[in-house]
């Protein structure tokens, strides 16, 4: 006879390490805070020593716990390959992901090609967002633009950025011939960042008030627009990768200005790690520039 504690002990102390949260655990399990909890406690004393520190300000493995984890976890994930084997069932290989409308259309959607030419058979679903977004907890992986300082200590930070300034061919070529930008119509981006402000500083250029202005919401639309000649946008350098390599828009005055702006990764600890999405994930790290 196997000398093993209960299964459901081990699944709520595997749940509870991953999360370090016992209401999180909870949610994945199905079952209440106060169960999981009691679970871990049987777990602990049947160990007779503690498995979790349960500080003030969260929860965190014991020297103990850690040590018990990693075999634990293999255990559980041999258990569930050889149950899906033996009924038939597959690993879901499909993936949601979530971020803002911009960077999914202009960066993700042209190559997302290539990413399912590498996986074929993983089902892909892009939620998008303008400014905040609602869709963070259906997804398994989401993507944002913001100040390093302000990222979570959890996200992996995969590209750096700088602002640039794009326009149509035709008007990058008067730009070339001697035009001053500030003739032409300037495209901005509401947001919670100014982004002319930012280049503009950073690029010692001063912007004409005279200019006529057009605002809009998202990088598409000032892209769409500038791409038209309407006039001239500024976008994070991610956004106009592709753009530029299209030859849809150019950037006449050059790689712009580097601004502590970073494009992160963020997994959802809520749902499940997946095959399909560890390969998502590293695709998306090799596929971005790393961190300068």
């Amino acid at each position: 006879m196997r000398e093993l504690p209960h299964l459901v002990y081990l699944q709520a102390f595997e749940a509870a390490a991953r999360h370090l949260n016992f209401t999180r655990a909870a949610e994945e399990l199905n079952c209440t805070q106060a169960a999981i909890s009691q679970r871990v406690r049987a777990l602990e004393h049947y160990f007779g020593r503690p498995l979790f520190k349960r500080q003030s300000n969260g929860l965190d493995l014991s020297s103990a716990g850690k040590a018990y984890l990693p075999g634990v976890s293999q255990a559980l994930d041999m258990a569930e390959a050889a149950t899906r084997g033996l009924t038939g069932r597959r690993e879901r290989r499909a993936i949601t992901i979530s971020g803002p409308i911009s960077f999914l259309n202009l960066w993700i959607a042209p190559r997302l090609h290539a990413f399912q030419a590498r996986h074929p058979g993983v089902g892909v679903q892009l939620n998008s967002s303008i400014w905040t977004d609602p869709n963070i907890d259906l997804a398994d992986v989401s993507f944002a633009f913001e100040k390093r300082e302000l990222s979570s200590p959890e996200a992996t930070i995969l590209a750096t950025q700088r602002l640039v300034l794009v326009t149509s061919p035709d008007q990058a070529a008067q730009l070339a011939q001697g035009a001053p930008w500030q003739d032409l119509p300037q495209i901005e981006i509401l947001g919670k960042y100014s982004l002319w402000d930012m280049w503009s500083k950073g690029m010692g250029q001063h912007r004409a008030a005279s200019a006529p202005l057009l605002r809009v919401d998202t990088a598409i639309s000032a892209l769409e627009l500038a791409a038209a000649g309407a006039g001239v946008t500024i976008l994070y350098s991610t956004y106009a990768q592709a753009p530029q390599a299209f030859g849809r828009v150019q950037a006449p005055l050059g790689p712009g200005v580097a601004v502590p702006h970073v494009l992160t990764m963020n997994r959802n600890a809520k749902r499940k790690e997946t095959e399909a999405l560890r390969s998502f994930m590293t695709w998306v790290s090799d596929e971005l520039t790393t961190v300068e």
